[in-house]
C-alpha cells in the first residue's frame, strides 16, 4: 500500500510540475504515515505509540531527504526519466528502512520499542 501511494503520488506530483526532489519528498511523506500503522500492527505486531511514531517519522524523514537528493542528482546528471531513478531506489530504500523498522519494533529484544519478553505462544 505504501509503495502504491508513493509511486502514484510521485507520478502525479511530477505531472503537476513539481521538481523531482519535491515530488519524491511529498509522495514519500504521504506514504510513511500509512506504512507506520500497517508496519506496527501487521508486520511487527507492535502497538502504535507516540514515541515510536516520532522516531519512525524522524528516520523516514532523513531517508526521504537522502533519497530525494540522490534521485534529483541522478536525474540531473543523466537523461533518464525521474520515475526510472525512483524505481531503482525502491529496493535499496526498502531494505534499509525494513532493517530500521525491524530494530525499532522488535518485540522482546533490544529494539527501542521493546516492552519486555514476548508471551509464550501455544502451538496448535
Amino acid at each position: 500500500m505504501g509503495l502504491g501511494i508513493d509511486l502514484l503520488g510521485f507520478g502525479i506530483f511530477m505531472w503537476t510540475g513539481l521538481v523531482v526532489w519535491q515530488a519524491n519528498a511529498v509522495s514519500s511523506t504521504l506514504s510513511i504515515t500509512a506504512v507506520y500503522f500497517l508496519v506496527t500492527r501487521y508486520s511487527f505486531r507492535a502497538h502504535s505509540q507516540v514515541f515510536t511514531y516520532v522516531v519512525f517519522v524522524a528516520w523516514y524523514g532523513c531517508s526521504i531527504v537522502a533519497f530525494s537528493v540522490l534521485i534529483q542528482y541522478a536525474t540531473t546528471a543523466s537523461d533518464w526519466e525521474p520515475m526510472v531513478w525512483k524505481l531503482l531506489s525502491v529496493p535499496v530504500s526498502f531494505a534499509i528502512n525494513y532493517i530500521f523498522s525491524r530494530w525499532l519494533f522488535r518485540r522482546g529484544g533490544t529494539g527501542i520499542a521493546s516492552t519486555g519478553p514476548v508471551p509464550a505462544q501455544l502451538e496448535p
